[in-house]
């Protein structure tokens, strides 16, 4: 347990330097991480392009919002924190899900904890991970079985790719929990990867915030605001 709670406070140290961190540098690392799979796995390394891509067409820019009073709003994306990723299939499709779950926390602004016995997969990511310009203890990888004590961590986010069953399981302990309501992201059907093909993935692992700044004096023009008046 210790050291699950360990690998849980360095992602989150690690996560608190990402979520700040520009969202083109941020695709630059994702890329370098591509790169580094290109050669030996190519399709999850379309994955990873395909995400990035997707993620820079909505999160690229702030909002804008109406000012009603004269001030300017923003609607703006952050990170929620630790993403905890969880795989138990190790079928090919599997694996693409996975990493398009692994694509889309990260471009979203969160560090990522994979639990996983598929040694195929996490050997070439953390391989190409280490090779990366990625920084330290953002990715992090756990056996499968690690999730159980892992969910009773602080994570923000959970993605799951495997069978109806243990998603279900997943989703009654997430249920059970106090604190931050938890969202579940899971593939449990691995023929038409649904998840995995979502253009809109990183909309998942993401918290909307609002910036508003005052453009006129004494905040904003308090006549927009009138009521009664004879145009009302």
């Amino acid at each position: 347990m210790v050291h699950q709670v360990t690998r849980f406070s360095d992602a989150f140290a690690a996560w608190e330097n990402w979520n700040l961190t520009d969202f083109d540098v941020k695709c630059e690392c994702l890329l370098s991480l591509k790169s580094q799979l290109e050669s030996e796995s190519p399709k999850l390394a379309q994955v990873i392009s395909y995400h990035v891509q997707q993620a820079s067409t909505l999160l690229a820019e702030p909002h804008q919002l109406v000012g009603p009073t004269g001030e300017t709003n923003e609607l703006y994306t952050a990170g929620r924190g630790v993403a905890l990723l969880i795989q138990d299939d190790t079928s090919e499709q599997a694996k693409l899900s996975l990493v398009a779950q692994l694509t889309a926390a990260l471009i979203a602004g969160n560090s990522v904890i994979v639990c996983s016995d598929d040694t195929e997969l996490t050997n070439a990511l953390e391989t190409a991970y280490t090779q990366s310009s990625i920084s330290t203890n953002l990715v992090q990888f756990a056996s499968f079985d690690a999730y159980h004590q892992l969910l009773e961590s602080d994570v923000r986010s959970v993605g799951y790719v495997g069978n109806p069953s243990v998603e279900q399981s997943i989703n009654r302990a997430l249920a059970k929990r106090e604190g931050a309501i938890v969202s579940l992201v899971s593939e449990t059907d691995l023929e038409c990867l649904v998840v995995a093909h979502d253009p809109h993935l990183s909309l998942r692992f993401i918290t909307e915030r609002t910036r508003t700044i005052n453009i006129t004096a004494v905040g904003g023009n308090a006549t927009l605001l009138e009521l009664g008046s004879e145009a009302h």
